[in-house]
């Protein structure tokens, strides 16, 4: 069932959704032990101390060399083997359970009438974001299966639910587990992207549609692991080109465009499907107190996709 067009009093400005997402997320306080070799983005839960000193680093044995919360990079492994450091104590990573929704879909291509793709990609750019997934099978409109499947996550740190909007018979299925705090969220594409909680889980309502569901995640699912790994929000890599088009935008909405960029020039992609998602070279935002950019204006590029 489609929802109503959306109130001012019932969407939520994107910052508003973050915190109150956000609120729900205690840093995880579990651990792991870990060889140097796979340390790289993990997050120190204690501060890492020289076992050797480095002279030329100016560090003596027992010096600190990274403090607790420090997100490990490549560049680090290096002084921390040169310290004789082989192993480090970090945060486990935060588990988010992933449910697509609706009965068109189907977890195996050669049987599906519709491909399951949305909760597909968002697993892996939870993997990629530090996340620990568990992606389940597509699960049907039903009210009993929903609740079994909502339920069955709850174990997990969040709870990701794709293919919902409005009025449908999974977000009726949270709202009696737990409460819906809002059907709406001001961002386009993603508009009819819910946020909730069940049992003091966080839970990202997003939309059927393979653009919105990734803005959703990008804006409102990546800040939350980052909180509950204690780790920084980096930003994305940025580069710079000429609109070669309008950009409409409502106000009071903050949009989000995907475009193509070839020689400096930024030509925004029609359309909300998977292959314009995966077309785009960057995504350019416009802010929620503006209505549009013009044609010929330098505008930044957000690359979502960055492979290093």
């Amino acid at each position: 069932m489609a929802g109503s067009p959306p109130s001012e009093a019932e969407s939520l400005a994107l910052e508003t959704a973050r915190r109150q997402l956000g609120s729900f997320a205690v840093p995880v306080d579990r651990t792991d032990r870990i060889p140097l070799s796979v340390a790289v983005g993990r997050v120190l839960a204690t501060d890492a101390t020289a076992n050797k000193p480095v002279e030329e680093a100016d560090i003596s044995v027992d010096d600190t060399v990274f403090d607790q919360g420090h997100q490990v990079r490549p560049g680090d492994v290096g002084l921390l083997r040169a310290t004789g450091v082989s192993e480090l104590l970090v945060r486990q990573r935060p588990q988010v359970g992933i449910v697509p929704t609706g009965d068109e879909l189907r977890a195996d291509a050669s049987a599906a009438s519709e491909v399951e793709t949305a909760g597909f990609t968002l697993a892996q750019y939870v993997d990629r974001w530090g996340g620990k997934v568990t992606y389940r099978d597509p699960v049907a409109d039903d009210t009993p299966a929903l609740r079994m499947a909502v339920q069955r996550d709850l174990t997990r740190d969040a709870l990701v639910i794709t293919g919902t909007e409005p009025g449908d018979t999974l977000r009726e299925v949270v709202a009696d587990l737990g409460e819906v705090f809002t059907d709406y969220v001001d961002i386009d594409p993603g508009q009819q992207t819910g946020v909730a909680v069940v049992e003091d889980r966080p839970v990202l309502l997003l939309p059927k549609s393979p653009s919105a569901a990734r803005v959703g995640a990008v804006q409102l699912l990546r800040p939350l692991l980052k909180a509950f790994a204690d780790a920084p929000l980096s930003a994305h890599p940025e580069r710079r080109a000429t609109l070669a088009a309008d950009i409409d935008s409502q106000h009071g909405v903050k949009t989000f465009t995907p475009v193509a960029v070839s020689d400096g020039t930024a030509t925004p992609l029609p359309g909300v499907d998977l292959a314009t998602a995966t077309r785009a070279d960057g995504w350019v935002s416009v802010a929620a107190d503006e209505t549009g950019i013009d044609a010929g204006t330098t505008v930044t590029v957000e690359n979502w996709d960055y492979l290093p």
